[in-house]
């Protein structure tokens, strides 16, 4: 590997400067993946990877200085200077030198300066705001090394005890730690001492502001509140449901100044909240329209007042904002876009307000309310240099009618360092337990230890003390097995959600502090951001919403360019001036969902629609990916209910009791010889079945099908007890509910259940869903007239509910009022445990929500995506967790279940379907004997797996033509071809090799030639797809620019008649990419990509590699020597 990297740096010195910059940060980027991969530091941006690796290997300091100054210049946009590049090559050589433990080769020494350079005396720039890594500290002062500029000095001292009397930073000596990442803002210089005004923690670590102020509790607000806070589940009460109204309303008020009618807010709010509004238990129709009603009049007499004094046109609702400074993200529900008017609304009970007495701080607002609104504040500050003088904060409190409906407040400071304190201590907190475990926090999840102000009012005693118990409780009332697996899960889950915020290895996944640390150059490159959009349209997607549909001109984005957005992605559309590179740090974010996606140009729905079209305005503007808290929260809060269910359906997940059958069962009909056992053994079993579909064994055409068909001939067991209850259960209809992991899953189980007539409601977002299915969604089954009666009959009447588990886990209050005899859950391989537990563990009121379920998956097809780096080395695993396979919390249930069934011997609760439809025999071989020996897939067999020729009838012109009509399996070696100026991430040989394949068998099909059918390329790498296309341009062949050209991980559940594969690859570090979802079954690699590429294929399978580098790895040895026996070795060249 360290001889790779020194000859990536000996190629720096050669190659042309616009690939200088590219060529250094990749090799940089490598060094600390490898470095950092077998410890527990792999999380954090380049900067803080460097910065761990230079501490672990005892770099020198004035080394030290110069590797992060390479590390800017390696970021830069623009090419590094001529005087630069050696010394910056020197640096990164030290760096790999130390790193891997070897020394610099002499071939490479002699063109390296034998000393750093002699730095010039660099005073730091912008005392405003400086970004540093913690080296040391005392009770007085802080060294820290500068990270985001220039400066001659190696460490800064930071004093944080001699500071302004109002400002305390003593707390942060418990917070401390080497490597730890600080932003310092407004800083003095005193004495040669740097004293900021703040100081945040692990800026890259966005904490949104809803969930600080949420912590801000009377009796105080401890940091494992943050936590806490997380595990509850989402509220779904009358007063949410009002919430959600009374936010509606604002935005219909705005954005109908003269012809605002309260029936368009009851109607649209009506229908997209409908779920909540059916679910709510304590909702009463006559209370919520009398409430929404003065709360309507309130808002239109406050938003009247507003505007005496402030631009109604400038008004702008629920903008979002990103502040990398202050460490927050947030959205604001109302300002004006001059930055001159703030609102927070809070539609809520106000105490201060009913009692007309004061608040600790001299106002009637409450305390979390101000808070929130000052932080939101504080990011306008920050963000763009907001002058105090200049602007009005004001808390909306929809209630109440003025005057104190509208309260203005002052921006406190001393609460604003109080708000970031918290923030502060509790990222510090997500920090300590990713790398040291949950479990050794537990004990401290008290209601004791969170009452921090001690209160002990009649309030606390009667009604928060009670609360907080319910919630501490059962963390205390664990077995030693449930308390070892929730704080195990717990952690990873803390751990993922860490490294999606701040990143483990660039450019891999992705994390929300990409949008500021990762380079253009690698945004571009990775196709995560589009720049120089024009808006072309403006509309509103219906009468009441404002402007939100944004139609944008795409100008060319690079001749590489992929984009790495799918219909349905959330994304923040911002603007940004011509001159000047975009920054999501510097712009008001307009947040949306992708609607359409074409070459030339785009659709964004926004969330929220704006009255005035000329609000979303500028010279050009960017999109990029828009991240969310949402999934990290789910997986705890499904963990939450896991651990709070009944206990015999915790001891079932937890291996602790048996799975029961009934074989007294009898299937009501024949489906299919192949299918029937199968079916018999799922309906049989009373509590899980296992169905594990190989490659092309129709486990969602065939096999999903007749278990919803046989589910649906069922009359469920469980009758409701309740007098007059018109349920299905009563009704004497089954219900099922049938999940899986992406929405394109989803849209194939759509597609079965339409094809076979079969009805459904599906729930979810209309952009995530394939438009042939879209009036199936719960939005568009109701009419314009929906009632509250009707939408719940529609719910109740539903047999088949359809939906992403992300999407349940977030409409888990649908359990409130629909009970399901069966769940049955496709791609249950790919799904992590934390995010199904709780949906099999929901309730409904006394009694389980769910009878039984059914999880269909392939372990050996790709797993669940785990961004975090050797999980299983988290925590040593404990026995009590290995005794129910529980090794890595980055498997699946499925898989998990799987090993607990064969332990135990059982047979009943596991079927595997073995007659596949996919492959000829001559391609299913190899992926047999190496991946599938135990289930020995069989042949149907289709007509096309009877052929013995293939149907190529056109004239060779060549030996490689006579190769293709004779071979099902082919390898082309391809040679090296690296170029510096291009990325390692594209083989131009192989692009050329593809390319010719096509053609040929384009020529070969001739009239049969079917775009979405005959053939499809596998490429491991996104930069290769673009290479190819380049490739398919030049033939001139329009057929061929409609084939599907993607990565495996977008493979996975497609097919075609030929798969070309493209290993891409030529250097060893690579291959541990290519490889990374192998694992051992009775010594055996399954290489679970390889196996994905290679079952693809229905008639023949064409690889094209490096031989000599994919020959350093034992299973493509043997793939290549499988298909050199079977003489369909051929050379290209």
């Amino acid at each position: 590997m360290a001889h790779e990297l020194f000859t990536r740096i000996a190629d720096i010195l050669t190659a042309p400067s616009e690939a200088q910059a590219r060529i250094m940060h990749e090799t940089l980027v490598i060094a600390c993946y490898e470095g950092l991969k077998e410890t527990k530091h792999g999380f954090g941006n380049l900067s803080s990877q460097v910065e761990a690796l230079c501490r672990l290997h005892h770099i020198a300091p004035k080394d030290v200085v110069a590797i992060h100054k390479m590390r800017r210049h390696s970021n830069s946009a623009a090419p590094i200077l001529p005087d630069d590049i050696a010394y910056d090559c020197r640096a990164l050589a030290l760096f790999v030198s130390a790193v891997f433990q070897e020394a610099i080769p002499d071939t490479l020494v002699g063109k390296l300066p034998t000393h750093g350079r002699i730095t010039e005396n660099i005073q730091i720039a912008n005392y405003r705001y400086i970004r540093c890594i913690v080296r040391e500290w005392d009770e007085q002062t802080i060294l820290v090394a500068v990270i985001n500029q220039d400066s001659s000095e190696e460490l800064l001292t930071v004093d944080y005890m001699n500071t302004a009397e109002y400002v305390d930073f003593s707390y942060l000596r418990s917070l401390l730690r080497e490597g730890m990442q600080l932003n310092l803002l407004d800083c003095t210089v005193t004495r040669k001492k740097v004293v900021p005004r703040l100081i945040v923690v692990e800026p890259d670590y966005l904490v949104d502001i809803s969930s600080i102020a949420n912590c801000f509790e009377s009796y105080g607000h401890h940091p494992l509140l943050f936590t806490v806070k997380r595990m509850g589940e989402r509220p779904n009460n009358k007063h949410i449901v009002l919430g959600n109204f009374a936010g509606s309303a604002l935005d219909d008020i705005i954005n109908h100044p003269t012809d605002y009618t309260i029936k368009d807010t009851f109607r649209s709010n009506f229908r997209e909240k409908a779920l909540d509004f059916a679910t709510c238990p304590d909702f009463n129709a006559v209370e919520f329209k009398q409430a929404a009603e003065q709360q309507v009049a309130n808002i239109q007499e406050i938003v009247n007042e507003l505007f005496q004094s402030f631009e109604r046109e400038k008004a702008i609702l629920e903008p979002s904002f990103v502040c990398e400074r202050l460490g927050l993200q947030g959205r604001i529900d109302l300002m004006t876009t001059d930055l001159k008017l703030l609102v927070e609304q809070k539609s809520g009970k106000n105490i201060f307000i009913e009692r007309q007495y004061k608040n600790p701080h001299g106002s009637l607002h409450v305390e979390k309310h101000y808070v929130q609104l000052l932080l939101y504040y504080g990011i306008l500050q920050y963000n763009f240099q907001l002058n105090p003088k200049d602007a009005h904060i004001e808390l909306m409190y929809s209630k109440y009618p003025l005057p104190n409906g509208l309260l203005e407040v002052e921006p406190l400071q001393k609460l604003i360092r109080e708000a970031i304190k918290f923030r502060n201590q509790a990222v510090a907190t997500e920090y300590w337990m990713a790398e040291n475990g949950f479990h050794r926090l537990l004990p401290l999840l008290t209601p004791q230890v969170l009452n921090v102000e001690k209160q002990n009012d009649v309030f606390y005693q009667r009604y928060l003390l009670p609360q907080l118990t319910e919630v501490l409780a059962p963390l205390h009332q664990l077995s030693e097995l449930e308390r070892a697996y929730f704080t195990r899960m717990m952690t990873f889950i803390i751990k993922e959600q860490l490294v999606s915020k701040v990143s483990a290895q660039e450019g891999v996944g992705n994390s929300n502090a990409d949008l500021w640390n990762m380079p253009l150059a690698e945004k571009k490159d990775t196709g995560n951001i589009y720049t120089g959009l024009t808006i072309t349209d403006k509309s509103c997607s219906s009468s009441f919403n404002g402007y939100d549909t944004i139609t944008l001109n795409v100008p060319q984005q690079g001749i590489d360019f992929l984009p790495n957005f799918r219909r349905g992605d959330m994304v923040y559309l911002y603007a940004y001036k011509k001159n000047e590179e975009p920054d999501v740090r510097k712009s008001i974010l307009f947040k949306g969902s992708l609607q359409e996606i074409h070459t030339s140009s785009i659709v964004v729905h926004l969330n929220d629609g704006q009255q005035n079209p000329n609000l979303i305005t500028g010279e050009c503007f960017a999109l990029e990916h828009a991240g969310s808290d949402i999934g990290g929260t789910s997986a705890i809060r499904s963990l939450y209910t896991f651990i709070t269910s009944d206990v015999e359906r915790r001891q079932l997940l937890l291996g602790q009791r048996a799975p029961r059958a009934d074989k007294s069962l009898v299937l009501s009909r024949s489906y299919h010889p192949d299918y029937d056992e199968i079916i018999l053994k799922a309906k049989q079993a009373q509590d899980y079945f296992l169905l594990i579909g190989p490659p092309g064994t129709g486990k969602t055409s065939q096999a999903l099908q007749y278990l919803v068909r046989e589910q649906l001939a069922e009359k469920p067991k469980v009758q409701s007890t309740k007098p007059n209850d018109q349920s299905p259960m009563v009704n004497g209809q089954s219900s099922i509910l049938l999940l899986a992991y992406t929405n394109r899953a989803v849209d194939e189980i759509c597609n079965m259940l339409s094809e076979h007539e079969i009805d459904y409601i599906r729930i979810g977002n209309e952009y995530s869903c394939d438009p042939k299915y879209s009036d199936h969604l719960l939005q568009e089954v109701l009419d314009e007239n929906t009632t509250l009666n009707s939408i719940k009959s529609t719910l109740s009447e539903a047999q088949i509910i359809v939906a992403t588990t992300s999407t349940m886990n977030s409409r888990s209050a649908l359990f409130n009022i629909k009970h399901f005899d069966l769940v049955i859950i496709d791609e249950a391989s790919q799904i992590l445990e934390p995010n199904i537990v709780g949906i099999l563990t929901a309730r409904q009121e006394e009694r389980r929500a769910i009878d039984r379920f059914i999880l269909v998956g392939d372990h050996k097809q790709l797993p669940a995506v785990v961004q975090q780096q050797g999980e299983a080395d988290v925590e040593n695993t404990s026995s009590v967790l290995e005794n129910i396979h529980l090794s890595s919390c980055a498997n699946s249930l499925f898989e998990r279940l799987i090993l607990t069934e064969r332990a135990a011997g059982r047979t009943d609760f596991i079927g595997t379907l073995h007659k596949q439809g996919r492959m000829h025999p001559d391609i299913a071989d190899f992926a047999n004997r190496k991946f599938y020996a135990k289930e020995q897939l069989e042949c149907v067999p289709l007509a096309h797996q009877l052929e013995t020729e293939l149907s190529y009838n056109e004239e060779s012109e060549d030996a490689l033509d006579n190769a293709l009509k004779a071979h099902r399996m082919i390898f082309i070696p391809s040679m090296p071809c690296k170029q510096l100026n291009i990325s390692e991430k594209v083989n131009t040989d192989e692009a050329r090799i593809i390319a010719d394949l096509l053609r040929r068998l384009y020529r070969q099909m001739s009239k049969d030639f079917d775009p979405q059918k005959s053939v499809g390329v596998i490429v491991p790498y996104r930069n290769q797809i673009a290479m190819i296309r380049k490739e398919i341009e030049r033939l001139e062949i329009p057929a061929l620019e409609d084939i599907s050209i993607d990565t495996v991980e977008r493979y996975q559940g497609s097919q075609r008649d030929v798969i070309l594969y493209s290993f891409t690859i030529q250097s060893r570090y690579q291959l541990d990419f290519l490889t990374a979802n192998t694992f051992y079954e009775e010594g055996q690699p399954i290489d679970r990509k390889l196996n994905v590429a290679i079952t693809r294929a229905r008639k023949q399978l064409i690889l094209t590699g490096n031989e000599s580098t994919l020959r350093q790895n034992q299973l493509f040895a043997e793939l290549i020597d499988y298909i050199k026996e079977k003489d369909g070795y051929v050379r290209f060249h």
